[in-house]
């Protein structure tokens, strides 16, 4: 299908043609979890100056060193909720920020 009533921020569904046009959010992902795809949406919506799919991946590998040069003490859970909004493989990208910050803690 075009996709004319969903929202799109990578012009995935046909409705970018429409601007204009209200959506009604919701939560839902329709589908299963899905592969982490760098698409530079992140760069986009992210309001520091970060690499945040590096970040995320330093996450997610558990390298303190990488993470703290990465700038993992600079940044929040709500920081990201951007990124997850637009994100493509619908990551719980808020999540995995929340993670890496209790491990830096932890181990730190």
């Amino acid at each position: 299908m075009p996709g004319l009533q969903k929202l799109s921020l990578s012009r995935t569904y046909f409705s970018w043609l429409f601007p204009k046009r209200s959506y009604e959010l919701d939560t839902n992902m329709h589908g299963e979890e899905r592969a982490f795809v760098m698409t530079g949406q992140y760069d986009k919506v992210l309001p520091m100056n970060i690499y945040p799919v590096f970040l995320l991946k330093a996450i997610l590998a558990r390298d303190i060193e990488r993470m703290e040069a990465l700038g993992i003490y600079e940044v929040s859970e709500e920081d990201f909720a951007l990124c997850e909004f637009v994100c493509t493989s619908k990551i719980d990208v808020q999540q995995i920020i929340s993670e890496g910050l209790k491990y830096i803690r932890e181990e730190g």
